[in-house]
């Protein structure tokens, strides 16, 4: 059993002790891993040797499962953990991944409404296809445009990078939608990657806290449909920290889509940017916002520009 993830996964169990002090203690959790009792001493306050001592039958436990159910696990003190989600405030301790790990170095994420329309699922499914052929598509695996930008016939695009909100063995764990749609990326040489343990079932609130890890992962996001008050505003406000490039659908001239309430969020950050960014997603300041540009997207000529843009 590998000690250093054992001691770090009884650290994260400590409750009050969340991912962002585990990230901003990091080098000294890194420098006394082996030694609890230094590690009690040096992080203080909620971090106990006690307490550390009192989770590790838990953190035996879970590391059992993921050997059962052939899941992996890697920590922030890994050399294998994705570098680019490191870079969020409050990257996972622990991740849980299952299926094609190279795929964590390649990710652009396709997101937007699960109550899309058939406008905004013809165009995700356009994209998924144009961008899948080069990238992995960063996926929440649920209904809508999640699930059509990913989704051909009866199989779903190969290498896709599916970001599920309950832990790995997710026949037990996860919505219908997202049990049918993980059996279908692993089929097809996709990768699975959670935060929670592998039993741990999804709820209401884990879905939208797992939507960092889809933007801290993913190198570009496209922003297919949405309302200004849909869910995709908070993977938005998570990349909107990171220096990367937004992609924006745009499609002038469509009455649905220059009308309707399901593209209002499209439209708010094409006509204001980064002002319209912040007013979406509740963002205290325009100077907390880091991204490097915003991209209209109308057609395989713009995908082909934010694809080099990805590149650059």
């Amino acid at each position: 059993m590998n000690i250093k993830i054992k001691h770090i996964l009884a650290i994260s169990l400590i409750k009050g002790v969340g991912d962002a002090f585990i990230k901003k203690r990091l080098n000294e959790i890194k420098l006394y891993i082996n030694d609890i009792d230094l590690l009690g001493n040096m992080l203080g306050g909620k971090v106990t040797k006690e307490g550390i001592i009192e989770n590790f039958p838990i953190a035996e436990k879970i590391i059992e499962d993921c050997i059962e159910g052939n899941i992996e696990l890697v920590s922030l003190l890994c050399d294998s953990y994705p570098c680019l989600l490191k870079e969020i405030k409050n990257p996972p301790a622990i991740l849980y991944l299952k299926g094609n790990i190279t795929n964590l170095s390649n990710c652009v994420a396709v997101i937007g409404s699960r109550k899309s329309d058939d406008l905004g699922n013809a165009i995700a499914n356009k994209v998924g296809n144009y961008f899948s052929q080069k990238w992995s598509i960063c996926n929440g695996l649920v209904d809508g445009i999640d699930r059509n930008a990913i989704e051909q016939n009866d199989s779903v695009f190969k290498n896709v990078t599916g970001v599920i909100s309950g832990g790995l063995n997710y026949h037990r764990t996860s919505s219908k939608i997202t049990k049918e749609l993980a059996d279908k990326v692993l089929r097809n040489n996709g990768l699975l990657i959670s935060e929670n343990p592998p039993n741990k079932a999804e709820d209401q609130f884990s879905g939208s806290k797992a939507s960092r890890i889809q933007a801290g992962l993913s190198k570009g996001i496209i922003l297919i449909q949405s309302s200004i008050a849909g869910g995709s505003k908070y993977t938005l406000k998570s990349f909107s920290e990171l220096d990367r490039v937004l992609g924006v659908i745009n499609y002038p001239g469509n009455k649905s889509f220059e009308t309707e309430e399901q593209f209002s969020g499209n439209r708010l950050l094409l006509e204001k940017g980064i002002e319209g960014l912040v007013e979406m997603c509740d963002i205290k300041k325009n100077s907390n916002v880091k991204i490097d540009k915003i991209v209209q997207l109308k057609s395989k000529e713009d995908y082909s520009f934010y694809d080099k843009q990805l590149v650059n």
